[in-house]
């Protein structure tokens, strides 16, 4: 074919197929660029392909896929935009593998928000959909809450297609410029309160405390954070708390400290991060 009647026939495509968007346009200038500027005895096959190539360029897969994974020491991960299962439940396992190991998909979900809510002692846990992050938080914690006592959700994302995820995956929401944490504790009846995610200090606080002193009745606070994580662990009487930037960090510090205090088993209670 000459290279005149090649001209003609992607004029065409244009014209047939997609004459009003730009994105195809661009997709063939771009592609006869990348052509042009390699061998010229090439040149000729590759603008060939063009119109092939750029034909596809406004095909948009859909990406509605999440998935939660769950691992050792209450580790967590979570996906969302993904364009398949597969892509979903490897993203889910790499980011929770950052901070325990044995990750294992969990819950997956389409469409929707999920989240995940982790008992005390992070052996437990329960997932549930929402039509928001804090609808599905709500309803992971209480389905948790039903089974396994007092649970606590940290992990929420909405896997959703519409206007804008035909651009791809949605970006992470950005992080607060403040985000505070506390951990409340009452020694003698071992009872524990939490807050995340709060504007300010005094209120994670007074949340933590109140949470606390629903069967406690000596609680007082025992760890305060901004942007990091925290954790308690404790083994009978025996406490630990530990913050850090890192959730795995948090963990080791908190079981290092209940080793510390007399501990000879010590276990996680609670871990969580306030980003």
């Amino acid at each position: 074919m000459r290279q005149g009647s090649l001209f003609l026939v992607l004029l065409c495509q244009i014209a047939s197929a997609q004459p009003t968007d730009p994105r195809f346009k661009s997709c063939l200038e771009s592609c006869f660029n990348v052509c042009d500027a390699g061998p010229a005895s090439l040149a000729f096959g590759c603008r060939e392909g063009c119109g092939d190539k750029c034909q596809h360029a406004n095909d948009v897969r859909p990406t509605p896929y999440g998935s939660i994974a769950f691992g050792t020491r209450g580790a967590e991960g979570i996906s969302w935009n993904q364009g398949s299962w597969a892509a979903a439940d490897n993203l889910a396992i790499a980011n929770c593998s950052r901070y325990g190991t044995d990750c294992k998909v969990v819950y997956r979900f389409e469409h929707t928000c999920a989240a995940l809510a982790v008992a005390k002692g992070a052996q437990h846990y329960e997932a549930a959909t929402g039509d928001s992050e804090k609808k599905a938080e709500a309803n992971a914690t209480a389905v948790c809450q039903q089974h396994w006592g007092t649970c606590l959700s940290d992990l929420a994302a909405c896997s959703l297609t519409g206007a804008t995820a035909s651009n791809g995956p949605s970006a992470p929401p950005q992080p607060h410029v403040t985000s505070w944490g506390a951990i409340a504790y009452s020694a003698p009846d071992m009872q524990t309160g939490w807050a995340t995610s709060k504007n300010d200090q005094a209120l994670a606080e007074s949340e933590a405390m109140k949470m606390c002193a629903q069967r406690g009745k000596a609680c007082a606070v025992k760890a305060v954070f901004n942007k990091q994580c925290g954790a308690l662990a404790r083994d009978r009487s025996f406490v630990g708390f530990g913050t850090a930037a890192d959730q795995r960090a948090a963990q080791q510090k908190a079981l290092d400290a209940c080793t510390k205090d007399g501990g000879a088993r010590c276990v996680l209670y609670v871990s969580f991060c306030s980003l």
